[in-house]
């Protein structure tokens, strides 16, 4: 059996864009941080690191499942995806198309969102569409559109090691971008008069 070689890919979780190198295996991949990637260093929080277990089979939901009288049934896909059809045709007959709505994951690239969008707003009429990635940049549209002009991220994570002051608003980095934050650490361990000011309502 050939030895199988690691494949460099990019993990899907958040923004930052952490490089992974992963090793095919029979039950699943062996995760490692890309060293040589630009943004992680090598460095992968405990989703990127996890990212091997998540390809197998074994407790996934691999078909459809339909709610009756308090269980649920196995049940095929045109039969499934009818039932969810019928049911958005008959709540818009009674109560208009503004009754129903979509809620889509962040995770889904440029087309899915036309799609849905598509969906939505030119066949059923509605204009209820959302997804959690405006839960999560809305602020910083809003934010980088008064500061800058433009909805747009105007540094480079370079620019940790250069800066003489970095200002968190409203993010605790240190949990929900880790790899981030352990290079701003560094940073700050190689200039100690590296300025971190945290603007939090939450004590971090």
């Amino acid at each position: 059996m050939p030895i199988a070689t690691a494949v460099r890919t990019t993990c899907p979780y958040c923004g930052v864009g952490c490089g992974i190198k992963a090793t095919p295996m029979a039950d699943g991949a062996l995760i490692e941080g890309d060293p040589e990637h630009m943004a992680s260093r090598g460095r992968l929080c405990v989703k990127g690191s996890a990212l091997g277990e998540t390809l197998g089979l074994d407790g996934r939901l691999l078909a459809p499942t339909i709610r009756e009288e308090g269980g649920l049934r196995s049940a095929g896909w045109d039969e499934a995806l009818g039932k969810v059809a019928s049911t958005f045709a008959s709540i818009i007959a009674e109560h208009g198309p503004g009754a129903v709505a979509l809620y889509v994951s962040g995770q889904l690239l440029t087309e899915d969102y036309y799609v849905a969008n598509k969906f939505m707003k030119g066949f059923v009429g509605s204009a209820n569409i959302d997804t959690n990635s405006r839960l999560c940049m809305s602020s910083s549209v809003a934010g980088h559109k008064r500061a800058f002009g433009e909805d747009l991220v105007p540094g480079c994570y370079e620019d940790f090691e250069l800066a003489d002051m970095i200002v968190l608003v409203g993010s605790n980095t240190a949990w929900c971008h880790p790899t981030l934050f352990q290079r701003i650490a560094k940073a700050r361990e190689a200039r100690p008069g590296l300025r971190i000011v945290s603007i939090d309502p939450r004590r971090t």
